[in-house]
C-alpha cells in the first residue's frame, strides 16, 4: 500500500488526493511526520522522497507499507496527530 502525504492532508480534497475521511486527517502533513509515525506504529515499510503526481508542486512524500489494511491511513492520521501535540507539551 502506497500512503503519500497527501492522503491524510485535511487541506486537501477527495478529488486532490485525501483518502480518508476530514475528521480524522492532519493539516499540512510533512514528510518527516509520516515517516515517524509509521516507525512508532512499527510498521514495515520504505520511505520514497517523491512529489504527488496531482500535486507535483508540492513537497511531499510517501511511504510503501507491506500491508493492505485500509484502517492503517486512519491510524497513520492518528499518530501524526499524537507526535505534534507531543511536541507542543515540550
Amino acid at each position: 500500500m502506497r500512503v503519500w502525504t497527501a492522503n491524510l492532508d485535511a487541506k486537501k480534497t477527495r478529488a486532490m488526493g485525501r483518502k480518508i475521511p476530514k475528521r480524522f486527517a492532519v493539516p499540512n502533513v510533512r514528510f518527516q511526520e509520516l515517516i515517524q509515525a509509521c516507525k512508532e506504529l512499527g510498521l514495515d515499510f520504505s520511505a520514497e522522497d517523491k512529489k504527488y503526481p496531482r500535486c507535483w508542486w508540492e513537497e511531499g512524500g510517501m511511504v510503501v507499507i507491506r500491508s493492505n489494511n485500509k484502517k492503517l491511513m486512519i491510524d497513520i492520521a492518528r499518530k501524526i496527530t499524537e507526535i505534534r501535540e507531543r511536541k507542543k507539551k515540550k
